[in-house]
């Protein structure tokens, strides 16, 4: 199914060197979840900046700047929509009242088709349930 992870550097303690292994190590455990697609998001400079690829964690090769405090991350084992379109795989970026954010879910919606409808969502070209 997917994984979610991440690090929050509480004390702005650690060394990009230290961020990056860390994020790397746990990008590969988290394979364990799902290896179609790895991605990150933080905030940098004030803006929002996300990573992401078609491969499995352990090819990934992070190069987070110092500053970022917290960084999420996500796994994907695809279950609809191609991972090899990046629009597919996590972290997603959103947008709310002129704020951008990221989104990184674990599960599977059923009924995704049918709360759409319902709700009047927009469309999106997101193949998967999100």
């Amino acid at each position: 199914m997917c994984c979610l992870f991440g690090l929050i550097d509480y004390r702005h303690s650690l060394s990009i060197k230290q961020k990056n292994h860390i994020l790397s190590t746990l990008a590969t455990s988290a394979e364990a979840r799902g290896i179609d697609a790895t991605g990150i998001a933080y905030n940098y400079g004030g803006r929002l900046c996300i990573y992401k690829r078609p491969w499995p964690g352990h090819f990934m090769r992070f190069r987070v700047p110092a500053e970022p405090r917290v960084i999420i991350g996500h796994t994907r084992m695809t279950t609809q929509g191609s991972a090899l379109r990046p629009w597919n795989n996590l972290p997603f970026r959103g947008n709310a009242d002129g704020q951008a954010f990221a989104l990184a879910h674990y599960g599977i919606i059923h009924n995704d088709t049918d709360l759409r409808r319902q709700l009047s969502l927009p469309n999106t070209r997101i193949e998967t349930d999100s």
